[in-house]
């Protein structure tokens, strides 16, 4: 049940990472067009999801590596 878990956490981060990256890029993109209306709501998305994202990435991986036995390990 806990790899399930770790592993949905990671995934879900790094949808998250990925998403506020592809903002942070069209943000950077808005800056020379029209749309410096919506520059501070693109980039508050876009802040947010980057570090919702990597704070459930890194608690599925730690939540992935804590408690293992040592005759369990993976290498």
């Amino acid at each position: 049940m806990r790899s399930g878990l770790a592993a949905a956490l990671m995934g879900i981060g790094g949808i998250l990472l990925s998403f506020g990256t592809v903002i942070l890029v069209l943000t950077i993109f808005a800056r020379a067009n029209d749309w410096r209306v919506q520059l501070p709501a693109m980039g508050s998305v876009a802040t947010g999801s980057l570090v919702i994202g990597g704070v459930m990435f890194a608690l599925g991986f730690l939540l992935g590596r804590v408690g293992r036995r040592a005759d369990a390990r993976s290498y």
